[in-house]
């Protein structure tokens, strides 16, 4: 039986207003007035209960976190929820170094608790701090050569992580290869937080080369540039009203739409209901950063638009050679669809680290068959997500959901939403210049979190860009394949921007050249 929270007791006794309206004539109309002023009520009852409240109890806890906290009543069974970040190094750091930066953990509440999950409640979920065994928190691994080295880090990423019951969730393991590339691997539960709210915990093992401490990247909100205004205003506020009008009709759709139909990358539509099946693979691909910014040179697309449709056309590589059935539709009707944490704004508190995300559903344009086509609609796309409410409107309902105590319902309609998509999709952009992490240079870091679907992370580090995967062996039956699909599709994009660019420098010369003849000419005739 689902037990309502207090505020939710108050929210479903305020309803209890609605017959009184009526009588003193609120909903004196016809039938269609009736249901409009009925809607508009409920709706004002519900915000001024939820933001007319108190707030969390634990005023450091967030939605994100107590749903993990909670994850065997709230997520699809078998969840995984530990991050693996890793910091790769050609010259192995001490233990005994990472040991002293990583001491700038206990300045972090979270990294001094562990959870304290309520199944009845959610909302009332809390951190309680424990004395904190520092060294237990860490290990040294030996291995020998890149095949040994590789094996230790998908133990780490891809496996149960656990922690003693009185423990913070957290561990750091310096894995020091004797013949290759050494790493330390930072696991942590997600319940701790989001990639911006750990961003300065990771500078604080930070420093540049020349010694000074590395100061953390500022992630801003970007206002979307202003279209082409319309002469009347009435026209511009009727084209917003519309446009959020229709992103509530497909957020309230996505729980029950259609499913991704691309076999060979997505079998979860044969499922009755999503589980983590724990078969799963890690793999990677790094190259040039002045690859995509070439591409963004001639194009004039966002990085991410050029991420997006890279990714997009690997998959279409990838299931050509597969010989997938869904090809056979037309383009419009190839459905393969992505989750993307979106990060909102908040306060950067002293020692505390938030989860403030929520997933936005898009499309991947699969269904385009040329490279120029798949850019276009990744930027359609990715335009319209920065303009539309859907960010404001799920943090919405994820907050009143978990504070009224219907979020095991909420949680029910999203497993649904992820049951019908194909990935969780992230393109996170990294440090500009080369870092010296726990004493030594760091070559490369990546993320990898082990995701109920395939999970695809885009990083870039001092120049070079970074492809992270952990696939779902029972949908995708060759990894190996879809990072030469990716490689083939990088290749294809360079040289399609080559040619652009060659041509626009030979147009630019042209147009240079008959501009000097025009004004020698009338130099002449002068």
């Amino acid at each position: 039986m689902m037990m309502l929270t207090a505020m939710g007791r108050r929210v479903a006794g305020s309803f209890l207003m609605i017959p009184v309206l009526w009588y003193f004539g609120y909903f004196n109309w016809w039938l269609l007035a009736f249901a409009h002023q009925m809607l508009v009520t409920i709706t004002f009852l519900v915000a001024m209960a939820v933001y007319l409240s108190p707030q969390w109890p634990d005023p450091s806890m967030d939605p994100v976190s107590a749903v993990i906290m909670n994850k065997e009543d709230l997520l699809p069974p078998g969840s995984m929820t530990h991050l693996t970040l890793v910091f790769y190094f050609k010259d192995c750091p001490d233990l005994e170094r990472v040991k002293e930066d990583a001491k700038a953990l206990l300045q972090y509440d979270r990294f001094c608790s562990v959870p304290v999950p309520n199944k009845s409640a959610s909302f009332e979920s809390t951190w309680r701090k424990v004395t904190v065994d520092f060294d237990s928190h860490f290990n040294e691994q030996k291995v020998d050569g890149e095949e040994a080295f590789q094996k230790a880090l998908d133990e780490y990423a891809l496996k149960p992580f656990v922690q003693p019951s009185n423990s913070p969730l957290w561990r750091m393991e310096l894995l020091r290869n004797t013949n290759g590339t050494s790493a330390v691997v930072w696991r942590l539960c997600h319940s701790i937080g989001d990639g911006i709210g750990l961003l300065p915990v990771g500078y604080k093992f930070a420093r540049t080369l020349d010694g000074k401490p590395a100061e953390p990247m500022e992630f801003k909100t970007r206002k979307p540039k202003s279209k082409s205004r319309s002469k009347g205003g009435i026209t511009a506020l009727t084209r917003k009203l519309n446009s959020a009008i229709k992103d509530i009709k497909d957020v309230a759709n996505l729980a029950n739409g259609a499913f991704d139909n691309c076999e060979s990358i997505n079998q979860n539509h044969k499922l009755p209901a999503l589980v983590h099946n724990q078969k799963r693979v890690r793999c990677e691909f790094d190259f040039s950063l002045d690859d995509i910014k070439s591409i963004k040179e001639a194009t004039g697309y966002t990085i991410n638009d050029i991420v997006v449709a890279l990714f997009a056309g690997c998959i279409r590589r990838y299931m050509e050679e597969m010989k997938d059935p869904a090809l056979q539709l037309p383009g419009e009707k190839l459905k393969m669809t992505g989750l993307a944490p979106f990060a909102q704004p908040r306060g950067m508190k002293p020692g505390q680290v938030q989860n403030k995300m929520v997933f936005v559903h898009f499309a991947f344009p699969v269904g385009e068959s040329s490279i120029s086509g798949r850019l276009e609609k990744a930027h359609e796309e990715f335009d319209h997500l920065k303009r539309s409410i859907q960010v404001p409107l799920l943090s919405f309902i994820t907050e009143a959901g978990t504070k009224l105590g219907i979020e095991k319902l909420l949680s029910q309609e999203n497993s649904k939403i992820w049951h019908r998509s194909s990935w969780v999709f992230s393109n996170v952009p990294g440090p500009r210049e080369k870092m010296v992490v726990f004493g030594k240079e760091m070559t490369s870091f990546k993320p990898y979190y082990c995701n109920v679907l395939h999970q695809a992370i885009f990083f870039s580090y001092a120049g070079m860009m970074s492809l992270g995967l952990v696939l779902d062996t029972e949908s995708i039956a060759e990894p190996d394949r879809l990072i030469k699909c990716f490689q083939e599709e990088l290749d294809a994009a360079k040289k399609m921007s080559d040619e652009m660019l060659t041509d626009n420098k030979r147009n630019n010369e042209s147009n240079g050249k008959e501009d000097q003849k025009n004004g020698e000419g009338l130099r002449k005739r002068m």
